[in-house]
C-alpha cells in the first residue's frame, strides 16, 4: 500500500535504526505495517489459514481507509502475496495521487495512528455500510483535492452532509416520505437543519448550523456564493471541522486531532 505515516518502533538494519513499524491490532489480529522511504508499505499478518484470508483482506481495506481519514491522503492496498513469497496475486494501481492537506491524526506520529486504528476500528466495521463510511472519507478527500474552486469544496462537502444525514435517518428508522423525513410522534416533515441537529446530538455535538445551512442553501440553488473567498474558506474550515470531529465521536475516538486554525488548531474528546 501507499503510506506516509511514521512509525513507532525501529528496525534494525546493520548498524541503522530506522523508525518504520507501527504494529495495529483489529480482529485480534496484528497488522504490522512497514513504511518505506519510497511512501510505500507492507502490511505482514502471520499465520494466516486458507480459510481466513479474505477476512484479513477485508480487515486490510478496512485499515487503509480509516489511515486516509486520519492523513487526509489516500491509502490503498495494491497487491499481496499469499502465501508469503509466492509473488503478487493482485496488482492494482492507486486511483490518485497522495495529497498533503492538513491531517485528522499527526500522521508523523506513529503510535498516534496506530491508537487511533486501534479504537475505531471495530464501530468502521460495525457501521462501514449503514453509515456509508467509506463514502463519506471519499468525499472529504476529495472536498481537500488542491486547485479546486471553493464553491466546488463547499459542494462536496454540502453533499457529504446530506449523505450523513440521509445515513443517519435510514439508520434510526425514521419514515422518509417525499423527500423528507418524518418526525415519529408529531407526523410532520424533519428539513434538513432539524436532522442536522438531531444527527450531531446523537454523539454529543450541539453546533450552530445557521451560517452552514444558509451557505448551503445559497450554494446548492445557486451554484455560488455572495461570501468573499475568505469568508466561504471560514465556512470550509467550519464544516470540515464538524465533520471530523462527528466521525471521530462516531467511531468511539478518544485522543487529540488536528482541526482548522479557526477552529483552534487542536481539539480533544
Amino acid at each position: 500500500m501507499n503510506s506516509t505515516i511514521g512509525g513507532e518502533t525501529f528496525t534494525h538494519e546493520g548498524e541503522k535504526s530506522i523508525r518504520d513499524t507501527v504494529t495495529f491490532t483489529c480482529d485480534g489480529q496484528k497488522f504490522v505495517m512497514r513504511t518505506k522511504s519510497t511512501q510505500e508499505a507492507n502490511v505482514l499478518v502471520e499465520n494466516v489459514p486458507p480459510t481466513q484470508k479474505d477476512a484479513i483482506l477485508e480487515a486490510v481495506e478496512r485499515i487503509c481507509w480509516l489511515l486516509s481519514f486520519a492523513t487526509q491522503s489516500q491509502v490503498a492496498s495494491y497487491g499481496h502475496d499469499y502465501p508469503d513469497g509466492s509473488g503478487p496475486s493482485l496488482l492494482q494501481s492507486i486511483n490518485r495521487a497522495g495529497q498533503y492537506t492538513d491531517s485528522v491524526i499527526e500522521r508523523a506520529d506513529g503510535a498516534a495512528i496506530r491508537e487511533f486504528v486501534d479504537q475505531t476500528y471495530p464501530a468502521f466495521k460495525a457501521l462501514e455500510n449503514a453509515r456509508s463510511l467509506r463514502v463519506a472519507i471519499d468525499y472529504m478527500l476529495q472536498a481537500a483535492r488542491p486547485g479546486l474552486p471553493m464553491e466546488c469544496k463547499l459542494v462536496f462537502m454540502f453533499v457529504l452532509l446530506e449523505n450523513m444525514k440521509q445515513t443517519y435517518g435510514m439508520q434510526q428508522q425514521y419514515t422518509f416520505k417525499g423527500g423528507k423525513f418524518i418526525d415519529p410522534v408529531t407526523k410532520a416533515q424533519i428539513g434538513f437543519k432539524d436532522m442536522m441537529i438531531l444527527m450531531f446530538g446523537a454523539v454529543g455535538m450541539a453546533p450552530n448550523l445557521q451560517a452552514l445551512v444558509g451557505l448551503r442553501n445559497e450554494v446548492i440553488h445557486t451554484g455560488v456564493a455572495t461570501l468573499t473567498h475568505p469568508q466561504q474558506k471560514l465556512q470550509y474550515d467550519a464544516a470540515n471541522d464538524l465533520i471530523r470531529e462527528y466521525l471521530l465521536r462516531l467511531l468511539g475516538f478518544k485522543g487529540t486531532f488536528f482541526v482548522s486554525a479557526k477552529g483552534g488548531t487542536v481539539k480533544t474528546i
